[in-house]
């Protein structure tokens, strides 16, 4: 089933504004949801921040986010009867495009999950209308949605 709103709290967007912030290298966070608010809608109402170590290399900024913590995560989730819906991270500069190195890493990779790239390391917040690329995950790939639909689709409560 095709999620057509993703109510996202506010306080989500808030605890993800701070751990952004955490210094000057690209940062993860995952987003999760325990219910469904009526048919096709979605809500996101949890943030978690893996731990991870940022990276450099010739491809690009990255983190790595370690095996057994992505296991801890999941089991977290299936214990409280919860999904990770949506992946976010920051990239430095204003090229919020998929990379192959995200593609490579994509953490949250069932057909329908989100993934929102932030620019300039989310300095100027999440940016999630006006500067962010959100992305949604098909059989085959990532679609990036188009700017309308991410202010229809969106929904922040």
């Amino acid at each position: 089933m095709r999620v057509q709103h993703w109510k996202i709290d506010r306080e989500v967007v808030a605890q993800t504004e701070r751990a952004v912030l955490v210094g000057q290298h690209e940062v993860f966070a995952i987003w999760t949801s325990i219910k469904q608010l009526q048919a096709g809608d979605l809500s996101v109402d949890r943030c978690i921040v893996p731990a991870q170590t940022p990276g450099v290399s010739a491809g690009g900024v990255w983190v790595h986010i370690a095996g057994n913590e992505l296991q801890r995560i999941q089991l977290e989730n299936f214990r409280d009867g919860r999904r990770s819906v949506i992946q976010l991270h920051t990239h430095p500069g204003a090229d919020v495009r998929m990379s192959e190195l995200d593609r490579t890493w994509e953490v949250v990779r069932h057909v329908g999950a989100l993934s929102i790239i932030v620019p300039f390391y989310g300095r100027d917040g999440l940016a999630l209308t006006n500067g962010a690329n959100v992305y949604e995950r098909e059989e085959s790939d990532w679609r990036l949605w188009t700017s309308s639909e991410v202010r229809e689709r969106l929904v922040l409560i």
